[in-house]
């Protein structure tokens, strides 16, 4: 069994040294797609985000909320079109997330005591981007309202009776009190692109040697032989891919400094456990199609859509039923809850243990599924040259 190991690790090793894309997957593509998520991601927070402000009362309080609008960083007021309808083409065109309106008579409604409006027109097809535009309009509005609110009380009654507000809420982030996008998204954008190219590349060497028929001739041996081949022919993916993830934790926490609060070998034990999941899962779909074609298909269906069922961004408590279950069929949902508990929360590695357990089960399942049939395969001839 070991001799069979050995001998189908050199056997993938040779074939990857002659096969360009093949390696390629594993070798620059990965490096590629990681720096490219890595830059995207750099700025850590959104600033300068462009708004546009229609002022139709051009008072001395309108020209101070423009001012404030235009210091907040994650704000930048772009334009200042005089009509609605100019603005409306501005967001159409996404040179603003938002239309910021001051209407006409607004200092006057504030000098009368009265409560003035500030209407905000925001573009929702861009979620992200123009809710973090709503929340800092929102602070600035309502930074400026104490102010005058205050003001206006002490003009009235004196400053000696003017008090703050009765009841305060003062809010604490937990976890990732930077609110840094970069923490947040690369640490899970990366775990879920190395997957699908590790899940690309088993299914890939799995069915090759039933597309080109060359399976019976690796697999000629006894059943402890074959089961030490196939472990052989995986385990140069299992080292390249652990690398690849070795590598996205060094370069957050010791090239942009961002800590691990749990345990460094536990996420990493998070990785193993990862693509243990997903070489089980390629096994399932490589066993039950037989067909490298058909298997890269449902490759692309079940890994490609994991991030966006995973619940790490879009919180899928609320949910269809469908999707909650498909998102419980997905290894990468159970790894990104551990990746946060470990980069962010700091969990004890008790709590995240059972991460890993859920993980070894799809693994078991897929083996014991998948392959059987994978390895009989080898004395079918009529299922060779399948694409």
């Amino acid at each position: 069994m070991i001799s069979a190991f050995l001998g189908s690790v050199r056997r993938e090793v040779a074939f990857l040294r002659g096969s360009v894309w093949d390696l390629a997957l594993i070798s620059w593509l990965p490096l590629v797609l990681l720096a490219i998520i890595a830059l995207q991601m750099s700025e850590g927070v959104m600033r300068n985000m462009p708004v546009a402000v229609v002022d139709q009362d051009g008072g001395a309080v309108a020209r101070e909320l423009v001012r404030r609008f235009d210091a907040v960083p994650g704000l930048k007021v772009a334009a200042r079109p005089a009509e609605m309808e100019d603005a409306e083409h501005l967001v159409r065109s996404n040179s603003a997330y938002a239309v910021i309106l001051i209407p006409s008579g607004l200092e006057r409604a504030v000098l009368r005591g009265e409560t003035g409006e500030i209407l905000v027109f925001y573009n929702a097809s861009y979620s992200t981007p123009s809710g973090s535009v709503l929340r800092d309009v929102s602070a600035v509005v309502q930074s400026q309202a104490r102010a005058l609110a205050s003001e206006q009380s002490a003009a009235i009654l004196g400053p000696d009776h003017v008090r703050p507000a009765p009841i305060t809420v003062q809010s604490r982030i937990l976890y990732n009190p930077q609110a840094s996008y970069e923490l947040q998204l690369v640490s899970l954008v990366h775990p879920a692109l190395l997957h699908l190219l590790f899940m690309i590349a088993v299914v890939s060497a799995l069915g090759r040697e039933l597309r080109d028929g060359t399976i019976r001739a690796w697999l000629g041996g006894s059943r402890r032989d074959s089961v030490g081949a196939v472990a052989g022919k995986l385990a140069p993916y299992f080292l390249v891919f652990m690398l690849w993830g070795m590598l996205a934790t060094v370069y957050l926490a010791a090239f942009r400094g961002w800590q691990v609060q749990g345990s460094v070998m536990m996420l990493m034990a998070g990785y193993l456990a990862m693509y243990l999941a997903y070489a089980g899962m390629a096994m399932l779909i490589v066993g039950l199609t037989l067909s490298m074609g058909q298997a890269l298909s449902m490759t692309a269906l079940y890994a490609g859509a994991s991030f966006a069922f995973a619940g790490a961004i879009f919180p899928i408590e609320s949910a269809s039923t469908f999707a909650r279950v498909w998102s419980a069929l997905l290894p990468y949902t159970t790894f990104a809850r551990l990746a946060a508990e470990q980069w962010m929360i700091g969990a004890p590695i008790a709590a995240s243990a059972k991460s890993l357990a859920v993980l070894i089960i799809f693994l078991i399942v897929g083996l014991a599924v998948g392959l059987p049939r994978y390895l009989s395969a080898a004395a079918k001839p009529d299922v060779w040259g399948r694409r």
